[in-house]
């Protein structure tokens, strides 16, 4: 799931620090309800917020990777889009609500430490593109 918040040109608008602390407080609720529905928070770039399943979290578990996919990941990860819209909205920029833009898809996805200097554990394939341009 990627999720943008809006509203842009405000977000924008903000001075450095101002968009620090901001991103900073959203995202410390957001992190809160990822862990209560037992998903993964990815990362987050900017005013972007990624998660995955749980399961992307345990990339060399066999067991874990090579049983069933529980259909539930999606409606959890449904509920979760649900909450975190609801959680945006606590939150304004010069008067106006924040929301939030979500892209949710589901299918196939590779995970991997890439690079030698900051190393980085990195999702990739199809799906996350295309959950990037919803």
């Amino acid at each position: 799931m990627f999720c943008a918040l809006e509203p842009q040109t405000e977000l924008k608008s903000l001075l450095g620090h101002e968009s620090f602390k901001l991103l900073d407080r959203v995202f410390q609720d957001f992190d809160e309800a990822v862990q209560i529905f037992g998903m993964y928070k990815y990362q987050h770039v900017g005013d972007w917020y990624i998660v995955t399943c749980p399961r992307v979290a345990q990339p060399f578990d066999r067991e874990v990777q090579e049983s069933e996919y529980p259909l539930s990941y999606f409606e959890e990860m449904c509920l979760l889009a649900e909450e975190l819209e609801t959680r945006a909205k606590k939150f304004e920029i010069n008067g106006s609500r924040l929301t939030l833009r979500v892209g949710l898809h589901c299918g196939a996805a590779a995970g991997a430490v890439v690079g030698l200097h900051r190393a980085f554990y990195c999702v990739y394939g199809d799906t996350i593109n295309t959950t990037a341009r919803m």
